[in-house]
């Protein structure tokens, strides 16, 4: 059978690929190169229900959500991923907000504005469903947690700082992971690795400032800038 087909010179088309194959390893944050703007709304919103703490998976899902046709679930989507990350993420979840907020409608944007400016205090508006939403409970009153998960880093042990950053990372504590890796790049404590998860969150949270700021302190301490840093500043220009 091959050969027949080498010998005519008649290629098959490759077979289209499940969504779960195709978007599950995608790394691109916009997916609007995806024809079915639905099905892969879906597809995500399935995969934050199991695990809602994919940041990737609810960027994705936001950015997407801005196409014509999924726009009223943007606000929903957006929520999901204020109720993940609770108290923290702010710098991903102010940097979304203004990415999509010209999308919202303005009882929305009022809505997730004030949830910023007060993100230290739980309302139960928080839990209210909007539609796109698959974490919200929908209950409008106080919500009482009956366990509460949370890491005390006053007693965490981490024999490294990497250790600890990646807890932070694991509970959605971007900005203190961020914080701990700028202060060990700036004091020359680091190594490929560290500076590399560095600008991997720059990269992810779309910091091109954050991460201009640091090629220039590390220009101003005297450290020599690698080409991983001038790389990425050069495609944060894309951002």
């Amino acid at each position: 059978m091959l050969g027949k087909l080498l010998r005519s010179g008649k290629t098959q088309p490759p077979p289209e690929l499940p969504l779960v194959f195709s978007i599950a390893s995608e790394r691109q944050l916009r997916l609007h190169q995806h024809h079915d703007f639905l099905g892969v709304w879906r597809f995500l919103s399935h995969h934050i229900r199991r695990y809602p703490h994919d940041l990737r998976a609810h960027t994705q899902r936001i950015l997407l959500a801005q196409h014509e046709s999924l726009r009223s679930r943007l606000a929903g989507s957006l929520q999901d991923l204020f109720l993940a990350l609770d108290n923290a993420g702010s710098l991903l979840r102010e940097r979304l907000f203004h990415l999509v907020k010209d999308d919202l409608s303005r009882s929305d944007e009022l809505f997730f504005q004030q949830w910023l400016e007060d993100s230290a205090t739980h309302h139960s508006e928080h839990q209210q469903w909007r539609e796109g939403s698959v974490l919200s409970t929908g209950q409008e009153a106080s919500v009482i947690k009956l366990l509460k998960q949370e890491r005390v880093q006053e007693i965490a042990q981490y024999s490294n700082v990497m250790e600890e950053v990646f807890a932070c990372l694991e509970y959605g504590q971007i900005d203190t992971a961020r914080e701990l890796l700028e202060a060990e790049v700036l004091a020359g404590n680091t190594d490929e690795a560290m500076e590399q998860e560095l600008v991997n969150i720059y990269q992810y949270t779309r910091s091109k400032d954050g991460l201009n700021t640091m090629v220039n302190q590390m220009q101003e301490a005297g450290r020599e800038v690698s080409a991983l840093w001038l790389e990425k500043q050069q495609e944060s220009e894309q951002w």
